[in-house]
C-alpha cells in the first residue's frame, strides 16, 4: 500500500514514516518548501511539496496513493482564529476533495484529545460531550466533522492522541514542562489547585503504533479512537516521577488557581514585550491544568489491537536521556 503522510517532516509525522517503513509501506511524504526534510532524506521517502491552503497542490500530492494519513495542522494553542479556521478546517476539506477526486478512498485523520477538552467523568470514553478549552481544539473538532460528512465517500478514521511526548519532540507542550522543570523554572516551584487534577500522556511509538493499526485494520472505518497510554495521572504523581529522573525535590507548595494567575501576569507580559511567548507562563495554563484530562483507551485496544508500551516514568526517562544527548537540555 502506498501511503501519504501529510505533516511527514514533524514530530509525529517522522516518526510514524519509521513506523510505515518498518511494516512495509511505501510511503509518501507531503512536505512544505520551509520543511526541514533531512530525516525524510535519510530514510529515503518520496517528497511532494504541498500546502494545505493550495487545492491544486493537494491533487499532485495525493495522485497514485491509496491511503492519507493526515497530520498536518495549524499547532498552537493561542494563535490566530482564522488561521484554525483556514488550516485545520478548511484545509481538510481540500485534502478530502482532492482524495474524492483521485479516487483516494482510505482516510486516516489525526485530531486530538483537545478536540474533547476537559472532561466531567474519568476516564471518559469517545462518545463525552465535547467541551474544547482553546480555539485548536474547537478547530480540530469542527474538522472531525467535516472528516465525518465525507463518509461513504471516503473509508476514515479519526484518532484523538492525547499529550504527546518523546525523542525528537522540540516544540509541544510536553517539551516545555520537561524544560522548565529541568531548568528549574518558577513555574515548577508550585503546586496549583488541588493537585488531583488528571492529565494524561501519549508516547510518540504508541502513538504511530495506532495510527498503523488504523490502516491496517477494517474495523476501524468510520470509527474515533483515543490513543494514549492506558492509564492517567495526577499533577502531583506527574511532579514525583519527574523528581525521581532529575534528582529535584518534588514541590510542596500549593497555590490556588487566582493567585498563580495573578503571580504569571507581569513574567507574561514581559514576555510579550519581548517578542516571546512561553507556555509555561501563560496565565491561562492554569485553566488546563486545573482541569481533568483522561480518557480511555479500551475502544481502540479492542477494535484496534492497540496495546501502548510506555509508562509515563519510562517513556520520560527515554526523553529527558535523548535530551541530554542532544545537547538541549
Amino acid at each position: 500500500m502506498r501511503v501519504l503522510v501529510t505533516g511527514a517532516s514533524g514530530f509525529v509525522g517522522g516518526h510514524l514514516v519509521e513506523e510505515l517503513l518498518s511494516r512495509g509501506y511505501d510511503v509518501v511524504g507531503m512536505v512544505r518548501p520551509t520543511s526541514d526534510v533531512g530525516l525524510l532524506r535519510e530514510l529515503g521517502v518520496e517528497l511532494r511539496v504541498a500546502d494545505l491552503t493550495d487545492p491544486p497542490s493537494l491533487a499532485r500530492a495525493v495522485e497514485g496513493v491509496d491511503a492519507v494519513v493526515h497530520l498536518a495542522a495549524y499547532y498552537t494553542f493561542h494563535g490566530r482564529r482564522e488561521l484554525y479556521r483556514l488550516v485545520n478546517v478548511e484545509g481538510t476539506r481540500a485534502l478530502l476533495e482532492a482524495c474524492v477526486r483521485r479516487g483516494v478512498r482510505r482516510f486516516v485523520y489525526c485530531s486530538t484529545t483537545e478536540a474533547v477538552g476537559p472532561v466531567s467523568v474519568v476516564p471518559a470514553d469517545e462518545d463525552h460531550p465535547p467541551n474544547p478549552q482553546y480555539d485548536y481544539g474547537r478547530s480540530k473538532l469542527e474538522a472531525e466533522g467535516v472528516v465525518r460528512s465525507y463518509g461513504g465517500r471516503v473509508d476514515y478514521t479519526i484518532l484523538r492522541p492525547s499529550g504527546i511526548y518523546g525523542p525528537r519532540c522540540v516544540d509541544d507542550v510536553s517539551y516545555w514542562f520537561i524544560r522548565a522543570w529541568v531548568r528549574n523554572s518558577p513555574t515548577t516551584w508550585f503546586i496549583v489547585g488541588s493537585e488531583r487534577n488528571y492529565v494524561q500522556f501519549a508516547h510518540v511509538r504508541d502513538v504511530v503504533q495506532g495510527f498503523a493499526l488504523a490502516l491496517e485494520r477494517e474495523e476501524s472505518v468510520g470509527r474515533t479512537y483515543f490513543i494514549s497510554e492506558d492509564r492517567w495521572y495526577t499533577y502531583l504523581e506527574v511532579y514525583e516521577i519527574m523528581a525521581g529522573l532529575t534528582g529535584r525535590e518534588v514541590p510542596t507548595r500549593r497555590v490556588p488557581p487566582a493567585l498563580a494567575k495573578a503571580m504569571m501576569w507581569p513574567v507574561h507580559l514581559a514576555n510579550l514585550a519581548r517578542g516571546r511567548y512561553d507556555f509555561m507562563w501563560d496565565p491561562r495554563t492554569v485553566d488546563a491544568v486545573t482541569a481533568d484530562r483522561a480518557y480511555s483507551v479500551e475502544r481502540a485496544k479492542r477494535e484496534l489491537g492497540y496495546r501502548p508500551r510506555y509508562d509515563l516514568r519510562t517513556g520520560l526517562r527515554e526523553t529527558i536521556e535523548w535530551y541530554r544527548e542532544e545537547g538541549i537540555m
